[in-house]
């Protein structure tokens, strides 16, 4: 099952009587990308807002004490309308704090600490995001496993659910989506040790994270349940902060990795995929196309009299040509379709399940759409042109189609430019 959360909005309502405080909140808020903000500085404005656009809001920043309701009447009304609630306090004792954590508010946070304001940026935006992230929950009680899930949801988290280890892995199979797993040691034929290797059998820690967790909880199983690829362990019974915490901190570390692995992978002027990793998963489509039978087309395109336009406009000229003509290469290509900056004014499409057809289309639409986009570089229009080689028989490998690609580029080049070249 999924989460109802993911499909909610992008509406955040801040309710908060101090016009500083709801300002900050509302400005730093503001910038999350996707965000919107809303503001009331009591629960009649709060009312009004919640009941014209609950559909919308995702969450609800709220503070305490409002001039009309002083004792955080604003929280149980807010969430009995299905919105989640972060508490803003000035201070809160061990009860009340426990009576808000049984509301079943996402956290709690002290507004007169400064450096708190942004850890509601942050938790807002972990929440914002979480919408994308699945969290795959495996535990043979049927309780457990709805508390865990219940708690998950606060956070906005996409929930997905398996009682035994090999339903977990058929989940993991179907949903490409999870990347993070919580599962129980105790679990009648196969164990959490056993599944969490199974597991890693297939999927990195690059890729997908593993919290441990068990009620009989000891250094020896924690140790075991690293050892067999955990990131993580959590004994229970547990604080729900603590959960909570281990929880986004293991999604942002998966999260910061791939990022990186993103970063590493792309070309910083057009953001684009680059050479790297071309060679890296071209070779991996180049190898499913043989395997399945599949037509596979490899795409060289090289603008034409690039550097007419790097010594009239300069560099930063050149960079802004480049970068306006990868974005129209992606809005051409296919999602699953690799587009690359090749080199210099060089861009590479290997396109999968394409016969020669197809990509002879593909090359020609990529070469009238070059010839027709409109680039002004300070107010002076600037024609482009490109020259293509395009290749769809697998020969050796795709550092071989690559170099028939460009040899038929080249002669594209020397038969006066602007055209497609194809083997035969």
């Amino acid at each position: 099952m999924a989460s109802d959360v993911d499909k909610r909005g992008h509406t955040l309502l801040v309710v908060e009587d101090s016009r500083s405080v709801a300002g900050l909140l509302a400005d730093r808020i503001g910038l999350i990308e996707g965000v919107t903000v809303e503001v009331a500085g009591t629960l009649d404005e709060a009312r009004k807002i919640v009941l014209a656009r609950k559909e919308s809001l995702f969450l609800a920043v709220l503070d305490l004490n409002l001039p009309d309701a002083p004792d955080g009447e604003v929280v149980p009304w807010v969430m009995s309308q299905g919105v989640p609630a972060l508490v803003l306090t000035a201070g809160l004792n061990d009860n009340e704090r426990d009576g808000l954590m049984d509301m079943g508010i996402v956290d709690y946070v002290n507004k007169t600490n400064p450096s708190e304001i942004e850890h509601v940026v942050r938790t807002v935006e972990r929440i914002y995001r979480n919408r994308h992230i699945s969290v795959l929950v495996v535990d043979d009680s049927n309780s457990a496993r709805a508390y865990l899930m219940e708690l998950l949801r606060r956070y906005g988290y996409r929930l997905r659910e398996a009682r035994d280890g090999i339903s977990a892995l058929a989940q993991l199979e179907q949903h490409e989506d999870i990347r993070l797993v919580l599962c129980d040691q105790n679990m009648p034929g196969m164990d959490g040790v056993a599944l969490i290797g199974r597991i890693r059998q297939r999927y990195s820690r690059s890729h997908l994270c593993i919290i441990g967790m068990s009620n009989y909880g000891s250094g020896m199983l924690s140790a075991r349940l690293l050892k067999a690829g955990a990131n993580d362990f959590i004994n229970r019974p547990f604080l729900e902060e603590e959960f909570f915490v281990r929880v986004n901190q293991n999604v942002e570390l998966i999260e910061l990795i791939r990022d990186m692995e993103e970063n590493a992978n792309r070309d910083p002027l057009t953001g684009l995929y680059n050479r790297r990793y071309l060679a890296d998963a071209g070779r991996m489509l180049f190898d499913a196309s043989v395997r399945t039978g599949q037509g596979l087309a490899v795409i060289l395109m090289d603008l034409d009299h690039f550097k007419g336009v790097n010594d009239r406009f300069g560099h930063f000229g050149g960079d802004e040509v480049l970068r306006k003509v990868a974005r129209h290469l992606l809005g051409i290509t296919r999602s699953s379709d690799i587009v690359a900056r090749y080199g210099g004014e060089e861009f590479c499409v290997v396109a999968q399940n394409m016969d020669g057809h197809e990509a002879w289309l593909l090359a020609e639409k990529l070469r009238a759409e070059i010839a027709a986009l409109d680039v002004t570089i300070k107010g002076t229009s600037v024609p482009l042109s490109a020259s293509l080689g395009v290749v769809t028989h697998p020969g050796s490998g795709l550092e071989d189609m690559l170099a028939r690609a460009d040899r038929l580029l080249y002669e594209a080049k020397f038969s006066g430019r602007d055209q497609v070249r194809m083997e035969p």
